[in-house]
């Protein structure tokens, strides 16, 4: 009511032109979803569902057939040819798998226990050296194992006066496990955050003791993820090639005898076969992997939405909270160590005295062919771009409009992150090196290669973050009349964004740091930089190779600082006064 005793007019919205426009045009790109976006929405979800079996089920189901044929026709003859021949070599894989699995797996519970109990700095410099190793090459474990613990190791020889072999199996088991521990404890420490803090409140006001919380209340909810953490370093031991190769030494496993067939025999039939003795043990541990992760995403759900320390004094649980700290505090030091060697290495060089500081190898680098390290960030830049947009159409289709058959298609999405990288690309030769789709030796088939690979990842990313935006919004925009570009417009893109971000990010660094999987598709003239840095340390220039590491790591950190910038600062820009 007015002064006078009337009823006001409600106040007109500052802006309403522009808003009316802006109203105006999303009801004309309505009407036009409505006559012609049917079609489209068909042929987007054809054209992507096609995309999916061709480049993820068409590679295996070749791999499969090419391991059975022979030259008159069907053969179990590679088979028996691979077990008689590398029988060994099968045993020495499943040795270094379950003894990579459990060490790592130990190691991953004690860091993300370790990271979880930590405040503010402690946690954010943990955090820093996991974010380190995370987006660090390949082979970069393999050269400051060399560099620190070989015949001429800073430690073993320099400060110990040690000469010993270092190229044995224990070796790749050792540095296989330190490898592998980032990511795992990462996803064991986020089950941590979601731990319900009622439970461990309610166990304290019984009167249980921090070692009896440990023990019945913590392990045992974290038990699907250490099961989860032990099937995946298990099937990623199984396909490392790397590792074996530079620091086995004599001993070697089925995952280097591929890389050795292919690369020195050519020879495509056996080296399916013996990829096949990797793709059945990876397939199965596929679906027990998927009901183990429901149970963690059970978990999840279950938990408390604020992610703050673990109210867990490790100092005070007894003998296994001691040798928690214990392990935790070895795996942070060794990795200070291994990087610290890294990024000091291309700047030392060896004499009489000791070592002396050099720019000679920074020079050299500069002429080592920089077109490897441009090609490696326009891949990487493409990669970002279209993996992120075909993961958020995928998880948009699978989880919103939940078409028909999205359970196999799901499945057929997720496989290519169980499956070894070698058996990945040798599948993309043998599916794509004929007409009518030749594309061995473009470059093509290297982003085709690293965007399905690094599929699985983004699309649960995006899954996660439609998750959190409810339908009732879309259905409060249909109610007031709204069709489906507003839907699209106000709803799901916004959801979308933070993924958007988190997958680019992902996919940029996984694609600057991918190997196994695009070993055998890249051509000579076309090496990226992470295969320079391989070949750097099997001919022993291990402070070239350093810098290579050096620069791949410092470009991804960049790119990841730069989004994280945008980011924080697109979320405290201030909203726009109005007048």
């Amino acid at each position: 009511m007015n002064k006078h005793g009337t009823s006001a007019p409600p106040p007109r919205p500052q802006g309403g032109g522009d808003r009316c426009g802006s109203a105006g045009k999303g009801a004309s790109l309505d009407a036009l979803f409505r006559l012609f976006g049917r079609g489209a929405d068909k042929l987007v979800l054809l054209t992507l569902l096609g995309l999916v079996c061709l480049f993820v089920l068409v590679p295996i189901v070749f791999i499969v057939l090419r391991s059975f044929r022979g030259a008159d026709g069907l053969t179990l003859e590679f088979y028996q040819t691979v077990w008689q021949q590398y029988r060994d070599n099968l045993w020495n894989s499943v040795f270094v798998g379950v003894c990579t699995a459990v060490l790592c797996t130990l190691f991953s519970v004690a860091a993300a226990l370790f990271l979880a109990t930590r405040q503010r700095w402690g946690k954010l410099l943990c955090m820093a050296i996991l974010l380190i190793t995370m987006v660090s090459p390949p082979f970069v474990s393999s050269l400051a194992y060399i560099q620190l613990y070989g015949r001429r190791g800073w430690i073993t020889h320099r400060l110990l006066g040690l000469s010993w072999n270092p190229y044995n199996c224990w070796g790749v088991i050792l540095m296989q496990s330190i490898s592998f521990v980032p990511l795992n404890a990462l996803f064991l420490n986020g089950m941590l955050e979601k731990l319900d803090t009622g439970s461990l409140q309610a166990a304290r006001d019984l009167g249980a003791k921090p070692a009896a919380i440990l023990r019945d209340v913590v392990l045992p909810l974290l038990g699907p993820g250490i099961l989860v953490s032990l099937l995946l370093s298990f099937v990623r031991s199984l396909a490392d090639f790397g590792t074996p190769v530079i620091i086995g030494g004599r001993f070697s496993t089925i995952a280097s005898e591929i890389y050795l067939q292919l690369v020195g025999y050519s020879n495509l039939e056996k080296a399916a076969a013996m990829n096949l003795f990797l793709l059945l043990p990876s397939i199965a541990a596929f679906f027990v992997y998927r009901a183990l992760m429901r149970q963690t995403d059970r978990l999840a759900q279950a938990g408390r939405s604020r992610q703050e320390a673990l109210q867990l004094p490790l100092r005070r649980c007894g003998a296994a909270g001691v040798l928690i700290l214990a392990v935790s505090l070895l795996f942070f030091l060794a990795m200070v160590l291994q990087y610290g060697c890294i990024f000091l290495s291309g700047f030392l060089r060896s004499s009489r005295e000791g070592y002396v500081f050099t720019t000679q190898y920074l020079k050299q680098l500069f002429t080592y062919d920089r077109s490897t390290m441009l090609r490696s960030v326009g891949y990487a830049l493409i990669v970002s771009l279209a993996g992120t947009l075909l993961a958020m159409l995928f998880s948009y289709y699978m989880e919103r409009r939940r078409v028909p058959g999205r359970h196999f298609f799901d499945c057929l999405v997720t496989l290519p992150y169980m499956i070894p990288g070698t058996c990945f690309g040798i599948g993309y030769i043998l599916a794509f090196n004929h007409p009518p789709l030749k594309l061995t030796g473009t470059a093509v088939i290297v982003l085709a290669n690293m965007l399905f690979k690094q599929l699985p990842t983004t699309t649960k990313i995006c899954s996660a973050a439609l998750a959190q935006v409810p339908t009732s919004l879309e259905r409060a925009v249909r109610d007031l009349g709204g069709g489906q570009w507003s839907v699209l417009r106000d709803v799901i893109f916004p959801g979308l964004r933070p993924a958007f971000l988190s997958c680019f990010v992902y996919n940029f660094s996984s694609s600057m740091t991918t190997a196994g999987a695009i070993l055998f598709l890249i051509s000579p003239g076309r090496k990226l930089a992470v295969f320079k840095l391989f070949d750097a340390v099997q001919v022993g220039e291990y402070a070239t190779a350093s810098l290579i590491a050096t620069t791949i790591i410092v470009l991804v950190l960049a790119v990841e600082g730069s989004v994280y910038a945008l980011t924080t600062l697109g979320a405290r820009r201030p909203a726009p006064k109005r007048s």
